[in-house]
């Protein structure tokens, strides 16, 4: 599935570098050493959370997340950065605050990490789209759900063409990302890493409540342009 590499260019510092492999195998299942103590299933656990600790001996998303919070926990989330985006189609540069960066790159992290909730989002991972907003991030989510849907119809399955499983999924999204700021919390010195849950955790209840709220807006980008054969006239202007 390929590589996407995140630098963070700070001013009179060394960059920091991380490279995310969208297909890695589950850091507890390959990796036999030791994580810190904030990343065990056990600590602040997710309620929502189906894993065992009988099983597991660390939350995948929080292992997965440990190389980077580690070297984000003494840091400010309102320090300047220059962030570089690199995927295998283009490269993406932002000049902004620290947790403006770090939010994608943790929920890039947690969409590819081995957790039951965060993992469902996993499919966006090979269009990751650094930076977004709440109305890009509509726009991707529930394109690719309707995109499944098609084709669960198209195998004989009931499509859900109301959203409401994915407004479901976002609600349990948004209750994980409660608990697992409280785990950034007991990780962190400084802001950085917990402000940048923080913002994730606004677009993911944004998801989740205003589905048709924003959808509506988005319609108005539409109307006038149906995607229809030429043959078919466009509806007459307002």
């Amino acid at each position: 599935m390929g590589t996407i590499e995140y630098r963070f260019v700070f001013e009179g510092m060394a960059p920091m570098r991380f490279q995310v492999a969208l297909d890695r195998a589950d850091s507890d299942a390959v990796d036999g050493s030791p994580h810190a103590d904030w990343t065990r299933l056990g600590v602040h656990q997710c309620a929502n959370c189906p894993l065992k600790s009988a099983d597991r001996n660390y939350c995948p998303a929080a292992a997965d997340l440990e190389p980077i919070v580690e070297q984000f926990r003494g840091i400010s989330s309102y320090e300047p950065v220059r962030v570089e985006v690199v995927t295998p189609q283009r490269t993406h540069t932002k000049s902004c605050d620290v947790q403006t960066g770090l939010r994608s790159l943790i929920g890039l992290v947690m969409s590819t990490s081995g957790c039951p909730w965060f993992s469902r989002l996993r499919g966006l991972a090979q269009t990751h789209l650094p930076f977004a907003n709440l109305e890009e991030t509509l726009f991707r989510v529930v394109g690719a759900y309707l995109i499944q849907q098609y084709f669960a119809a198209r195998d004989g399955e009931v499509p859900d063409y109301s959203l409401g499983r994915l407004e479901e999924l976002y609600q349990g999204l948004a209750k994980a990302n409660e608990s697992f700021k409280r785990r950034l919390e007991f990780a962190s010195t400084q802001d950085a890493n917990v402000n940048a849950l923080c913002a994730l955790s606004v677009i993911s209840q944004g998801v989740s409540f205003f589905i048709s709220e924003h959808l509506q807006h988005l319609k108005a980008h539409f109307a006038p342009y149906p995607m229809s054969p030429a043959s078919v006239p466009f509806p007459p202007p307002h």
